[in-house]
């Protein structure tokens, strides 16, 4: 029957990422487009369109794709694959699942992607066979993973780990917290992609020395690399949300008592500015020891733990006479 493949997507609201993936986990080809160019003509279309392409530059027979996973923002039944509000891509009620398997022609689970980003890591990551795991992801937002006793918790509406809405300031609490972006809490307002970017430019803009055009270009990126070459106010915007996030991990902690805490996300790939922080912070306040790492997979925890997602879901189908 020849060797049998999978596709690993994840959806960010930055960037769209899928990689073909051989059955132990080897990336044969990956793919990357920017979300928000696709939000109106369709993500899915133009995600089935490079995903089939991937499969051809290979010489793959997409007969040979035994199953697709999506993980995707947003607040996800994943028994039915609806996502029930996505504000970055304009999902709402979207039957993600259903839309997917008519595009791709084979069998597509999904997940939230920071669900998929913790089955990254503890099928091929740092969380590596543990069974009670926290994975913060620090991307475009920040939302958390959690792992209780080997299986994923989700909450009574599929809404855990929302951790974007912890509030770790006493006038947030009392109403004197405005978001940054439509849907984003607290602590993504604070610390995350869009967050640190928007308070460095926001505070340039104050400064009056740079022009709107000179702003719209400042990244994330950009300042972690300006802290790092001594900027005075890059460094301030980072300790401060660095604090944030501090205290919410630290909450988080102290209320779940995991093994391990993983920090995954294309922010942690900047992770020397805070782990060392955050690793005094819980050994102050947290009474029982706790692990804390950077994701093993990097910013690729969510397209692995896709790939776990397929190779969990398809064996349980084929357990029970479906597959």
């Amino acid at each position: 029957m020849g060797e049998k493949y999978y596709i690993g997507v994840d959806i960010g609201g930055t960037n769209v990422e899928s990689a073909l993936f051989t059955p132990d986990g080897m990336i044969l080809a990956g793919r990357e487009f920017h979300t928000q160019e696709f939000v109106e003509s369709g993500v899915l279309e133009e995600l089935a369109k490079q995903t089939k392409e991937m499969a051809e530059e290979k010489n793959i027979p997409w007969e040979s794709i035994v199953a697709a996973g999506i993980g995707a923002p947003g607040v996800i039944d994943p028994a039915k694959g609806i996502v029930f509000n996505a504000p970055n891509l304009k999902w709402k009620d979207y039957q993600l699942k259903q839309e997917a398997e008519a595009l791709f022609g084979v069998p597509v689970y999904v997940d939230n992607d920071v669900n998929t980003g913790l089955l990254g890591e503890v099928y091929y990551g740092a969380a590596k066979g543990k069974e009670n795991v926290l994975l913060f992801m620090i991307g475009t937002s920040i939302g958390a993973g959690m792992l209780v006793n080997g299986e994923i918790y989700r909450g009574a509406h599929w809404a855990s780990g929302e951790v974007g809405h912890m509030i770790s300031d006493p006038e947030a609490a009392s109403g004197g917290f405005t978001p940054i972006r439509e849907g984003y809490g607290f602590l993504s307002s604070k610390m995350g992609g869009v967050a640190i970017a928007h308070h460095y430019r926001e505070a340039k803009r104050l400064e009056g020395d740079s022009s709107e055009e000179q702003l719209k270009t400042i990244s994330t990126t950009d300042v972690f690399r300006l802290a790092d070459e001594g900027d005075k106010l890059a460094k301030g915007i980072i300790r401060e949300g660095i604090v944030h996030m501090g205290m919410a991990i630290v909450n988080a902690a102290a209320l779940l008592n995991p093994q391990i805490i993983v920090l995954g996300g294309g922010v942690a790939l900047s992770g020397k500015w805070f782990i060392g922080k955050i690793r005094s912070m819980l050994e102050e306040f947290v009474p029982c020891p706790t692990e804390l790492v950077l994701a093993g997979l990097e910013d690729q925890s969510a397209i692995y733990g896709a790939l776990a997602l397929c190779q969990l879901m398809h064996k349980e189908e084929v357990k029970a006479g479906k597959g």
